[in-house]
């Protein structure tokens, strides 16, 4: 009778596993996006439309959801967690919340370029450490993709070219890790929602913020926006969230797709950042901004002040293993 009780049970567990499966795999793939829907101007967008388009053509189903229309950052997270949201495009803070490995990729002045950034995630562990600390919570770190080029100045009172330039700025500030580069560099600095910057450029509650040179066009911030300054802090990202939940649910085949899918897409983000920055400022000329190109001894007045505080922004041991990643890799380009 015990017998009979545990093959019966096992049976269950595994019919139960196969629904599952088959739910999982067969149900619409639903996307969050962060963006305007234009893959010239938009890294992540482009990211979602690539690894969509891709998981169509092998016979998923999916659909992309405009920014915001499935919640804002903390909801979609939630969403996600709870394995109502398949994907979502969010901000790096979120991941970071269940798991701080992943605040080393903004440290500013580690990575040198693009290809540097993609080294550290292709041919390192980093992405397996990461979901080592969020799968259990239910999130899988799919992707780290840039929103445009790396990080500079978007300011309307002056151009940014040192340190010095930042007396008597306000800067906007996404969270307290930004507000402590700002402050290290002397400005003033204010965490604003990114749903509030445009009106608080235009009444001067902030004056600037940091970004790729897309963004303001993206966003339409041409109109308030003066200057752009060049200083390439670090790359501009975004996480790309999974459900755990959904993805371990996958069929060992659509898993597969999906894993394609994200290696696909990478490799097209990755092709599109290396040439985005320059029509981005190009862009930006055209709109009437004034684009400033940081020279090296510029940039090295900002990491002089930063470097020796990386312990300070972020966990020390992130810092120390990011440390360590970036100049593995750095050395491996040549």
């Amino acid at each position: 009778m015990k017998k009979f009780k545990l093959i019966a049970g096992t049976l269950l567990f595994s019919a139960v596993f196969l629904v599952m499966c088959l739910t999982a795999s067969a149900r619409e793939i639903k996307i969050a996006l962060d963006c305007p829907p234009d893959s010239t101007k938009c890294g992540s967008y482009l990211w979602s439309l690539t690894f969509g388009n891709y998981l169509e053509s092998q016979g998923l189903k999916v659909k992309l959801y405009q920014k915001d229309t499935l919640g804002d950052e903390a909801e979609r997270l939630d969403q996600v967690s709870q394995g109502l949201l398949e994907i979502s495009n969010s901000d790096v803070a979120k991941a970071g919340s269940l798991d701080p490995t992943v605040f080393g990729f903004r440290l500013p002045f580690l990575v040198d370029d693009m290809d540097h950034l993609y080294r550290i995630v292709e041919h390192t562990d980093i992405m397996d450490k990461i979901n080592a600390g969020t799968t259990p919570k239910h999130v899988r770190v799919m992707a780290i993709t840039p929103l445009g080029s790396f990080h500079g100045f978007v300011t309307t009172k002056k151009i940014i070219k040192t340190p010095a330039d930042f007396a008597n700025v306000r800067m906007r500030a996404l969270d307290r890790a930004q507000v402590k580069w700002l402050e290290l560099w002397g400005a003033n600095a204010v965490i604003i929602p990114w749903a509030e910057i445009y009106t608080s450029l235009q009444t001067g509650v902030c004056d600037g913020y940091m970004n790729s040179a897309n963004v303001p066009i993206l966003f339409k911030h041409t109109d308030v926006i003066k200057y752009y300054s060049v200083a390439n802090l670090a790359p501009a990202l975004r996480a790309v969230i999974a459900s755990e939940d959904w993805y371990q649910g996958l069929s060992k085949k659509d898993r597969a797709i999906v894993d394609a899918g994200v290696v696909k897409a990478n490799n097209e983000v990755h092709e599109w950042a290396n040439k985005s920055n320059q029509e981005a400022l190009d862009q930006l000329r055209a709109a009437g901004a004034e684009v400033y190109i940081n020279t090296p001894e510029d940039r090295e007045a900002f990491a002089k002040l930063i470097r020796p505080n990386y312990e300070n922004i972020v966990e020390p041991e992130v810092a120390k293993f990011f440390i360590k990643l970036a100049a593995e890799q750095k050395e491996a380009k040549n």
